[in-house]
């Protein structure tokens, strides 16, 4: 089978999204012929990308003999539409605020362009329900959600590695224990909701933790003034964007890991990538039972989902395991275990190509 995968969000770009475009891709050309179309570059030059991706895939499809064209989320999907005149089956990924985003034009053209494709594959259900909302039919939709690498976990001395966290912040956690949220600080992760509302009401009854949070973007100068108002320095660490190597350090030397978000009109959490990766530590997670993260916990098979925005049940559910060890690390083995046996990409992988060879036979 010979696939054009086509995606504008793929690495060296930092990301989610990217992530899962790149893992999909790898394990995808294992099984398949597989033809990459991908733009790495700024992504403020979106309606420049259409032209280009229509152009080059055009030649591509003239040249080559292709029986899947395969985009990796919603905007190019007006790329798809014009491809279709090759008479080639095209797929798309739907994976949340690519079907959301608060745009009367976007409203009035995406939905339609997706709904003339061939499948449209949503990363989780509340993707789904999204895609139904705007018309979409339901016999083209099937929902697989996103895989996870094997990665991040690092099986050593935990001691040690919080001396090597120390050497690259400058920041000592050696009796501490620690919480951990990743991803980028924008309203709908709720980073600032937990440190105003739960950091203080956790202070009350236990102060030996750290609060560590990966990830930059435009809420962080709104959580420096926070910390600054209620006097949280001491407590958390904002790290900003890392590498790989230092999130791996992080996920290792988590005891908890964090997840938030809050709800957000037209902003949808279309999985939870993040979620994934610390269980892959065995690290248990506590997360708002919000959207597409209840797929990402298995609806709390791998993780303790937490009504949204109240902030006593995260208090709550993240003291239980701050002093509980053993609680602690009996449901991260356990999470990992359940994610490993849902969340392989090579599991995933076989599905999309399922769909494809379905397709191609159709």
């Amino acid at each position: 089978m010979r696939v054009l995968f086509i995606t504008r969000n793929f690495p060296p770009q930092i990301g989610g999204l990217e992530k899962v475009a790149y893992y999909l891709y790898s394990y995808l050309k294992k099984e398949a012929d597989v033809i990459l179309l991908k733009w790495s570059g700024s992504k403020k030059l979106l309606f420049l990308i259409l032209p280009y991706f229509l152009m080059k895939a055009s030649f591509i499809l003239i040249r080559n003999k292709v029986d899947i064209v395969y985009l990796n989320e919603g905007f190019i999907s007006v790329v798809g539409i014009i491809l279709k005149f090759f008479r080639i089956p095209v797929v798309i990924t739907i994976n949340g605020l690519d079907i959301t985003y608060n745009n009367v034009l976007y409203q009035l053209i995406i939905p339609k362009c997706i709904m003339r494709l061939d499948r449209v594959i949503c990363i989780s259900r509340a993707a789904k329900e999204e895609c139904l909302k705007r018309g979409i039919a339901k016999n083209k939709i099937i929902v697989i959600s996103p895989g996870f690498e094997n990665s991040f976990y690092a099986e050593k001395d935990k001691e040690g590695l919080k001396n090597r966290f120390k050497e690259k912040s400058r920041l000592d956690i050696q009796h501490k224990k620690v919480l951990v949220s990743v991803g980028r600080l924008i309203e709908r992760k709720g980073v600032h909701w937990f440190i105003d509302k739960v950091i203080p009401l956790l202070l009350e009854e236990y102060k030996d933790f750290i609060y560590v949070v990966v990830g930059d973007g435009p809420t962080r100068g709104k959580i420096e003034s926070i910390i600054q108002e209620r006097k949280l320095s001491g407590w958390i660490k904002l790290l900003g964007r890392i590498d790989d190597g230092f999130l791996k350090i992080v996920y290792n030397i988590a005891d908890i890991f964090i997840m938030p978000n809050i709800p957000v009109k037209g902003d949808l959490e279309g999985f939870g990538i993040v979620a994934l990766e610390a269980v892959s530590c065995k690290v248990p997670v506590i997360a708002s039972d919000l959207e597409g993260i209840k797929d990402a916990l298995l609806d709390g098979a791998a993780g303790s989902p937490i009504s949204p925005l109240d902030a006593e049940g995260f208090k709550n559910e993240i003291l239980k395991l701050l002093n509980d060890d053993g609680l602690r690390q009996e449901w991260g083995e356990k999470a990992r275990k359940t994610v490993e046996d849902n969340f392989r990409w090579g599991r995933i992988t076989k599905r999309y190509l399922e769909v494809f060879e379905e397709l191609r036979n159709r």
